[in-house]
């Protein structure tokens, strides 16, 4: 009979263990995570496979949105997901933090930004958990209130190559954590880790009611999370970190997902 008890607790600790990604719930059911789909053609849904990669390998499903501004369709859309999630592209359109294009803007895709204010105006209704990351993260900014800088080398004066290739992927800089911050705990409360980073634009104003909680040695905002909400996002890429450059550790950025929005499900 003890035999019998250690063999069932074994089971027990695996099944729980396996289903970290798992609705709340429903059993070994996996969550569903949306992509936003990208708005490259009117033809085609699309997302970096590199997203999808990373999110089939933390144990969760990835679905990619089909887009559209209709707030019925959003509505039963997002109806089927656990959490969204933004992912990087184009510049977000400047006229949606009411400031004038600047010379260096870089192409902007309007049906894209309408289509990610639609969801992000469902996400918030429903409190949903929603991450970002790069262009993703600077919606998640804009669509609060915040503004950004449109181009870092003329506008903002840095020595850091924030947008450059370094072999097989992007280049690297150092970031500092604020300690207790959700993005500190996703590395075991480190305050410091190494990130690849492919962009021009970044946060200059942070939205009301979220805070900073990394930076670049320049002092660009590299994370910001939600004090009300379950929302949080970074500036560079955990999936290209885990599915170009096989590092592993940045696969806890979709192993808990939710832990990083700060759902508390």
């Amino acid at each position: 009979m003890k035999k019998l008890l250690v063999v069932i607790t074994l089971i027990a600790v695996a099944a729980i263990a396996g289903c970290r990604n798992c609705r709340p719930g429903e059993g070994t059911r996996p969550l569903v995570i949306g992509l936003a789909d990208r708005c490259a053609t009117p033809r085609d849904n699309r997302c970096y496979g590199t997203y999808s990669h990373a999110i089939y390998a933390a144990g969760a499903i990835p679905f990619i949105l089909p887009a559209t501004t209709n707030a019925e369709e959003v509505a039963r859309i997002l109806g089927q997901v656990d959490a969204l999630v933004l992912c990087g592209g184009e510049d977000v359109d400047p006229a949606r933090y009411n400031t004038p294009p600047a010379p260096r803007l870089g192409e902007v895709n309007l049906r894209r930004d309408a289509w990610e204010y639609a969801l992000l105006d469902e996400a918030v209704k429903r409190r949903m958990p929603v991450v970002g990351t790069c262009r993703g993260h600077q919606m998640i900014n804009v669509y609060f209130g915040g503004t950004l800088w449109q181009d870092l080398p003329s506008e903002y004066g840095t020595n850091i190559l924030h947008r450059g290739h370094g072999g097989k992927s992007y280049t690297t800089h150092p970031i500092s954590i604020a300690p207790g911050s959700r993005l500190s705990m996703m590395f075991g409360g480190a305050t410091n880790a190494v990130v690849n980073s492919w962009h021009h634009q970044a946060i200059k104003k942070i939205a009301p009611g979220f805070k900073a909680t990394a930076w670049a040695p320049d002092g660009v905002i590299e994370a910001i999370e939600s004090e009300t909400m379950p929302i949080a996002s970074v500036q560079f890429h955990p999936e290209i970190h885990f599915d170009m450059d096989n590092q592993r550790e940045f696969l806890v950025f979709f192993r808990r997902l939710l832990d990083w929005a700060g759902d508390v499900r």
